[in-house]
């Protein structure tokens, strides 16, 4: 058993076995198994500044409403009259309506359809010949490829069935992404704030998440609307599996692992 002095001059104190290397080195704890210091000051950090953002936010909503609405606006006068500015109802308190790009996108015809099945099968046969070290972006194109290729095939035998429609679609991811701005400090809140960055940082992440997503979302959704108006139907699935709420998820991911690097004041 190794030991080590306990400081006072007198008989080396033992140290466990399992806690040294071969070299008799002291293994540091992980920081995975660490205990994390939370005073109870820390509560603030969780619960009221997040209150705080989220009743900000929620005032400021007929603000990013008419934001939302000037930007849609401006890209539907510009991309043709089939598309036009709408208000979706909304049933979440204090928020009336959520604009959103309103089309009424068509049934995809033969060319559209084949069109899309030479796009998913290259995209697919593509991601072979990319490098190992490009595997991850590998994996990420073959999932965009396998749901557009489903999607070809739906469309192929039950496209008279297909159940959705494209307004109001938009209008509901519309819709979910103010929730998810609203949500945004209460994420960060429990995932973030726990730890002792300071409140100015705090903020800041929070702040920046929020007004990330309120630029994204009328962009996000009018580019979309104006893809199934002018491809139709087909990239629905695409559009509503993994280009909708999966992004703004990933820019929340990214914004929290970039403020993780932040040094810790403890």
């Amino acid at each position: 058993m190794k030991a080590r002095q306990d400081g006072s001059g007198g008989k080396p104190a033992a140290v466990n076995p399992r806690f040294t290397g071969f070299g008799g080195q002291l293994i540091q704890t992980h920081r995975a198994l660490r205990r994390l210091a939370f005073p109870r000051s820390r509560w603030i950090d969780i619960l009221l500044l997040p209150a705080l953002i989220f009743c900000c936010t929620l005032l400021a909503w007929p603000l990013i409403a008419e934001l939302w609405a000037a930007i849609i606006g401006f890209w539907a006068n510009r991309l043709g009259d089939d598309m036009t500015l709408s208000m979706g109802h909304s049933a979440f308190p204090g928020i009336r309506s959520v604009p959103y790009a309103y089309v009424e996108a068509a049934l995809p015809n033969p060319l559209q359809w084949w069109s899309g099945m030479l796009i998913s099968t290259t995209l697919l046969l593509a991601t072979t010949l990319l490098p190992a070290r490009m595997l991850p972006i590998s994996y990420a194109l073959r999932v965009i490829g396998l749901v557009q290729l489903a999607s070809q095939l739906y469309f192929y035998f039950w496209a008279a069935e297909f159940p959705y429609q494209s307004a109001s679609s938009i209008s509901a991811l519309a819709q979910a992404s103010m929730v998810l701005i609203l949500l945004t400090p209460w994420i960060y809140g429990l995932l973030y704030n726990i730890f002792d960055f300071g409140i100015a940082r705090k903020i800041l992440l929070s702040l920046l998440a929020v007004l990330y997503l309120t630029v994204l979302t009328p962009f996000q959704y009018t580019f979309a609307a104006w893809l199934m108006l002018r491809y139709s139907l087909l990239w629905h699935p695409l559009i509503y599996l993994l280009c909708s709420s999966l992004i703004q998820f990933g820019a929340l991911v990214g914004f929290y692992s970039w403020a993780m690097s932040w040094q810790r004041r403890e």
